[in-house]
């Protein structure tokens, strides 16, 4: 009988609870940096730079099944969307209803945007951390430089990967519909800035 019970106690899996704290600390901790400022509405990346940052993101969590992630979003300004988590299904749910317009878009603030992540990574204790910065790259906003804040980055050893979501500074956009619901398109001035990136992610590692 005894043998019976610690074998169907075996075959449960029983796990600790410190093993599992174990397993988080030797992990890595995500911090995903989203730009949602009025200049991801340009169409140089199909459907537009926000709808693809938002597609990319979700495959992204997808292949993370045992990472803890959390999100940033930044426009004139950056705010945490959701602190560091493993419940990814509430994460991607939050990131796929994410619209242009939930802040102040009429700004760029990549400095700010990561600082805020560095803080969200402040407390971490994981072996790897991380900030994912997905942006078009032109920084006009904002207290926080890119280059001091991948300075603060270096010193807490947070290395930050950059994507460019963004392909041209001349872009269409889409202005409306017609009466018939189709896409009534124009183009604008929506800068890029790829060598900014470059430089925050070789400051950083």
């Amino acid at each position: 009988v005894t043998a019976l019970g610690l074998l169907a106690l075996g075959l449960m899996g029983p796990q600790s609870i410190h093993a599992r704290d174990r397993a988080e600390v030797e992990g890595i901790d995500i911090i995903l940096t989203l730009d949602v400022s009025l200049s991801m509405q340009a169409a140089d990346i199909l459907p537009n730079r926000h709808e693809a940052t938002k597609i990319v993101v979700d495959d992204f969590i997808r292949r993370r099944p045992n990472d803890r992630i959390g999100a940033v979003v930044f426009g004139r300004d950056a705010y945490t969307l959701l602190p560091l988590t493993t419940d990814k299904e509430a994460l991607r749910t939050m990131i796929s209803e994410l619209s242009l317009g939930v802040v102040d878009g009429r700004g760029t603030a990549i400095g700010n945007a990561i600082a805020t992540s560095l803080n969200r990574l402040r407390t971490s204790h994981a072996k790897s951390k991380v900030v994912i910065l997905l942006t078009d790259g032109e920084s006009n906003s904002g207290n926080v430089s890119p280059d001091q804040a991948a300075e603060f980055a270096e010193t807490m050893g947070v290395k930050v990967f950059t994507v460019l979501m963004g392909q041209a500074n001349d872009a269409p956009v889409q202005q409306g519909t017609d009466i018939f619901g189709r896409a009534i398109w124009d183009r604008g001035n929506f800068p890029v800035n790829p060598a900014l990136l470059a430089r925050v992610a070789t400051r950083t590692g």
